[in-house]
């Protein structure tokens, strides 16, 4: 397993996320363009997106449109853990049914159920052969579905998901 992800993590695997993120970031902003030839525009988000594209395309093969409802997920649970420091000096205040806690599970389910929905789909890819398995998570998938053929497990759920 180490062996596969050492591989990936070269830059030059990355690089063509990388080249297909940038290129639609500059395509975005040259049709900005005013009849002018100029125009003014808050990078901070766009930076924002960037990063995430690059992420959801290295690592999981999809773009950030995709999984943008996981990245705007987990924005919310790092500001209800926020709210939540004050309170998680007191044992077991974790598991009170408060609001915010009530809030920060139900964002894990849903966040859980859409990683789900993407490593299935990238199963479902892989087995077909319809995808590169240039990703991260296509890599792992690879090295998991290898190593249950080799010790002969069949049930998908004893793998990696």
């Amino acid at each position: 397993m180490r062996s596969y992800i050492k591989a990936y993590f070269l830059l030059q695997r990355m690089l063509p996320a990388f080249s297909t993120c940038c290129d639609e970031l500059i395509d975005r902003w040259e049709n900005s363009v005013g009849p002018d030839g100029s125009f003014e525009m808050d990078v901070w988000p766009e930076m924002q997106n960037l990063t995430g594209d690059v992420i959801s395309r290295a690592a999981f093969g999809s773009s950030y449109h995709e999984g943008r409802r996981i990245f705007q997920l987990q924005g919310e649970q790092a500001e209800c853990l926020i709210k939540a420091l004050p309170t998680l000096v007191l044992p077991f205040s974790w598991y009170l049914p408060t609001e915010n806690n009530k809030r920060m599970k139900q964002i894990a389910r849903e966040v859980r159920a859409l990683f789900m929905g993407i490593i299935t789909k990238r199963e479902e890819a892989i087995e077909v052969e319809t995808t590169e398995k240039m990703t991260f998570l296509g890599l792992l998938l690879e090295s998991n579905m290898s190593e249950m053929k080799q010790n002969g497990i069949s049930n998908s759920s004893l793998g990696m998901t």
